[in-house]
């Protein structure tokens, strides 16, 4: 029981779940006046509005941490009597001496019960002399009197129990210490040839395992050559952990050699806008709480990439050992009230249409989609890098909606569609065909998505449901038993184009048929950012809900070979094909000397044109002329051969039976210079023209002479 009169209390965590515990508890307690907030920042100003007079704070928050947000307040003034009391997982003796120094009365260790600490403001006493009252929100063990372990193994230990096998990266003086404690673990370590890669080939070992990514990279440029995947994992939703080596603390704001702390580069600056979390380890002690919680942040709702810097004088410190167990679930509900309106809306409908994204691609929410569409009797769109989360030899698959996407799947969206269920998709404009207005404009439009943000970006949806797509498919399937009969065939339609009349090149839907004749049913394909994506998206019959990899969120060319690395040593038993253009080739072909390296049996098929085919033809549509954007000279076998790989150069359809025999003699990878008819293209959105559609027509001029003379291939819109 609470024995003051009334409190004004702040509360200051970035972790939702601590705060709503805390609401819990004080729920309808009247003599406290309770007061939240989730940054640093805003409890600034929170404290000068409501002056509370107790302040619990987390000490380990992105940007303001709590230890400094006490020593501007203490500093001030007008604030220096409020009490502060600051909470942390792990309670360690130098940072209880760094708390009281910056004017905290003590730090307690979480769970806290609030109503003792609102209780202790009258007589100031110490919270450990009030009876914790458990909130059942978290499960800690309570510390014992720890040995101590250097930094760096404290770190690889914590990768080691949360089930890492494989950290990619590469070394560097900075990031040693962590390479060095990696040597005694079972984690295999891959180094790959430049950062992106390392980012790439850990960006689809999540995606491919449903398993945290791991990337350790040195300090200054390590860091900054990993911004691109870090990036491509941020815009996909993968949780992948970058570990960056840092300068020693000493030296920060020294002029040192690739200082990237906030004296210097900057990066935990840099990486916030492209991360769920980015945070310096300021101290030895923080090292497992904040390390623990950017695993947590990494791996829960919407997936994402989280970035540590590691300063090289805290990753060899000796420091506590913390024994720190248990976990925090959280069971997600959908209601069922939102659960039957949504099957009303689904068996009113006259021609319904489910739109699923890569948010259905994980925890079981295949299977379940299959069973929502077949007892619906729904027919079923992807969105491209959804590709195979509803097989597409299933008689309710349209196929592909939006960039590369089946013309099926369009006609029937154009067919007067009244409801539409859009399931783990932001609804860009790659998977919406160029934000077509005809989702918009149904009698119903169902938004569903993890994240929140997601939702009403570029549609006005009817219904939005904040939910893993697991989660509510789950819910519709247990509510739903036998079949609704629908009128109407459906199934996936193909664009048909012309075989190539040229006797040294090959068209690219052909060569696609091909390699999947090739491949083993189980086969996995990356895919990277090109024309190739198109014909990839087009003609490859993808059933498994894992056989297809792409990163379309950044469209970063250059991803699909490190992308075959991590999916290769995810599933090692399966064939994996990376499937890439000549320009991506050329940005990230030493990735194929890792690949060698570490013995992995990739296949990478390189399409080649010699020019950056997609970038011609898209300028092409929009100005009506076309530049020249050479790769060539690109002798693809030859740079293949110098990286240690097996090579085979293919010019016919008919060389692809060949092809075969090397795949089965060789244990390697092996690269395939695929010569490509760059005069077939396959008929796409303009998305430019939709992104732009209010723009004036620039009228362009230019002197005869200097544009071909050969008709213009226009792309429809």
């Amino acid at each position: 029981m609470l024995t003051v009169g009334n409190t004004r209390l702040l509360v200051v965590d970035d972790d939702a779940r601590q705060l709503r515990a805390v609401e819990r508890v004080l729920r309808g307690v009247q003599q406290v006046d309770v007061r939240f907030a989730d940054n640093g920042v805003d409890a600034m100003l929170q404290v000068g509005l409501a002056k509370p007079d107790l302040i619990v704070m987390d000490v380990f928050m992105p940007g303001l941490d709590g230890i400094e947000a006490c020593r501007r307040i203490k500093a001030n003034p007008e604030t220096r009597d409020i009490d502060i009391v600051l909470a942390t997982a792990v309670v360690a003796p130098d940072l209880e001496e760094v708390a009281r120094a910056a004017g905290a009365r003590c730090v307690v260790s979480k769970p806290f019960d609030v109503k003792a600490l609102v209780a202790s403001v009258a007589t100031q006493a110490a919270p450990s002399e009030f009876e914790v009252e458990q909130t059942g929100e978290f499960d800690e063990v309570a510390p014992a009197k720890p040995a101590t372990i250097r930094g760096a193994n404290l770190v690889v230990n914590m990768l080691v129990d949360a089930g890492v096998e494989v950290v990619f990266g590469l070394p560097g003086g900075a990031i040693s210490p962590i390479h060095d404690a990696l040597m005694d673990t079972n984690i295999r370590v891959v180094t790959t040839r430049h950062e992106s890669g390392a980012m790439f080939a850990a960006a689809a070992y999540a995606r491919a395992t449903g398993k945290l990514g791991v990337v350790a990279v040195t300090s200054g440029p390590g860091a900054l050559n990993s911004m691109t995947g870090l990036a491509s994992a941020w815009c996909d939703g993968l949780p992948v952990l970058l570990l960056v080596g840092e300068v020693a603390r000493p030296a920060h704001g020294k002029g040192v050699l690739q200082d990237g702390s906030s004296h210097g580069l900057q990066l935990v600056e840099m990486a916030r806008h492209v991360t769920k979390l980015s945070a310096e380890v300021p101290r030895p002690s923080a090292l497992p709480h904040l390390l623990r919680r950017a695993i947590a942040t990494a791996c829960s709702g919407r997936k994402g990439p989280v970035m540590l810097t590691l300063p090289i004088d805290v990753t060899t410190a000796q420091t506590s050992m913390p024994r720190v167990g248990g976990s925090v679930t959280f069971g997600e509900h959908v209601a069922p009230e939102i659960l039957e309106e949504l099957i009303e809306l689904v068996r009113g409908a006259k021609r319904p249409l489910i739109l699923a994204g890569s948010g259905v691609r994980a925890d079981g929410a295949p299977a379940r989609l299959r069973t929502v569409a077949e007892r619906f009797g729904c027919p079923v769109a992807t969105t491209p890098k959804a590709k195979g989360v509803f097989p597409e030899n299933h008689p309710l698959a349209l196929g592909v909606l939006g960039l590369g996407g089946h013309p099926s799947a369009r006609k029937y969206l154009d067919s007067d569609v009244d409801v539409v269920i859009a399931i783990g998709t932001s609804l860009g404009d790659m998977s919406t065909d160029g934000f077509a207005p005809q989702l918009q404009g149904t009698r119903a439009l169902v938004h569903i998505d993890i994240d929140a943000r997601q939702i009403g970006k570029s549609y006005s949806p009817t219904h939005a449901v904040v939910a893993s797509a697991a989660e509510l498919l789950g819910g519709l399937a247990d509510r739903l038993d036998g079949s609704v009969p629908r009128p109407g065939t459906y199934g996936v339609d193909r664009h048909v184009l012309p075989t190539s009349q040229r006797a040294d090149k090959i068209a690219p839907h052909d060569a696609i048929s091909n390699i999947q004749k090739l491949m083993p049913a189980d086969t996995i394909y990356t895919v990277d950012s090109g024309e190739h994506f198109l014909f990839a998206v087009q003609y490859l019959e993808i059933v498994q809900p894992d056989s297809f990899i792409v990163m379309t969120g950044l469209g970063s060319m250059g991803q699909s070979i490190g992308a075959a690395i991590g999916a290769q040593l995810a599933h090692p038993t399966r064939t994996v094909t990376a499937i890439c253009g000549d320009g991506c080739f050329a940005m990230n072909a030493f990735e194929i000397a890792t690949a060698v390296q570490e013995h992995l049996p990739i296949r990478v098929f390189v399409f080649n044109d010699a020019r950056l085919g997609m970038v011609e033809r898209g300028h092409e549509t929009v100005y009506g002329r076309r530049p020249s954007y050479p790769t060539a000279p690109l002798d693809v076998c030859s740079v293949a051969r110098g990286l240690g790989a097996q090579t085979m150069k293919i010019t016919d359809v008919s060389q692809f039976r060949a092809a075969n025999w090397v795949m089965r003699q060789v244990t390697g990878p092996v690269i395939f210079d695929v010569h490509i008819d760059q005069d077939i293209a396959m008929v796409k959105q303009d998305r430019v023209a939709t992104m732009v559609a209010d723009a004036p027509k620039i009228p362009m001029v230019a002197k005869p002479e200097t544009l071909p003379q050969r008709q213009l291939q226009r792309e429809a819109n």
